[in-house]
């Protein structure tokens, strides 16, 4: 079973007031992991959620977020037709894998009590995130794992 996406969003305006209408505009100028390798070929697609609102989705396990966390930088007016002034243009983004963990804080949650094994469910009781253990010697590991 693969991770459930999780949707990012952001914010538009120009010139203070929401931008509406326009997400064709919008492109990732870059995406990279934290070590530096470059995401960008894999950049999710954007879309509008309404009032200046815009958001990407990516899940953990499926390309650009298949290595570890990312940061990159949208353009918001990669055309230039919106007229958008650099600091509303360019907005920077992060995607962690803690924000799974944010879930927990409104999503169900179980732990196997034999394994340590813990799922991070949706309102609908659907897996987001497996978290497999593993006990060593020296110590606890977690590790987010897919099918």
């Amino acid at each position: 079973m693969a991770n459930t996406a999780i949707d990012i969003p952001f914010y538009v305006s120009k010139d203070g007031s929401p931008l509406s209408g326009a997400a064709a505009e919008m492109n990732f100028e870059s995406l990279r992991m934290i070590g530096g390798t470059d995401k960008s070929g894999s950049a999710p697609a954007i879309s509008e959620i309404g009032g200046g609102w815009y958001k990407f989705s990516a899940a953990y396990g499926s390309a650009p977020f298949d290595g570890g966390d990312l940061v990159g930088v949208i353009d918001a007016d990669k055309n230039e037709s919106n007229k958008l002034a650099n600091a509303e243009r360019y907005i920077p983004v992060e995607v962690r894998l803690d924000f799974y963990a944010l879930m927990r804080n409104v999503y169900k949650m179980s732990q196997d009590k034999l394994t340590g094994d813990m799922e991070i469910k949706n309102s609908g009781g659907g897996t987001i995130l497996i978290l497999d253990i593993t006990d060593g010697d020296s110590e606890v590991v977690r590790e987010p794992t897919w099918n």
